[in-house]
């Protein structure tokens, strides 16, 4: 099993990231939110945005490392390929590695549905 993010499954442009604010679906939690929509690739795709709110930049950086760690974790349990932006909240940093993965996974299987 392959879990490297490759360059091409992270989204990095604003272009990128405008377009899947204007056209896609969103789903809020508590400590994060989702913005998603379905792509024509044959991969999916991740976007991370933690702001200055969340803590200072280790924090943040820490917090972006664990959302690509998780997506390539489960990126099986994604039904199709989307493209995928997580939005953190400031509540994220209460959040352990356990807890933070159950959130996340929910959030997936809420996707899915």
């Amino acid at each position: 099993m392959n879990e490297r993010l490759r360059p091409v499954e992270r989204i990095r442009s604003k272009k990128d990231f405008i377009n899947i604010y204007r056209k896609g679906r969103r789903l809020k939690g508590r400590f994060f939110h989702l913005v998603f929509q379905p792509n024509e690739l044959n991969y999916s795709r991740l976007g991370v945005v933690v702001s200055k709110k969340v803590g200072q930049a280790a924090v943040r950086n820490r917090i972006k490392r664990r959302f690509r760690e998780l997506f390539r974790r489960n990126q099986s349990l994604l039904s199709g390929h989307y493209d995928l932006v997580f939005i953190a909240r400031p509540e994220i940093r209460q959040l352990d590695w356990d807890r933070m993965s159950e959130e996340y996974r929910s959030m997936i299987s809420r996707l899915a549905s």
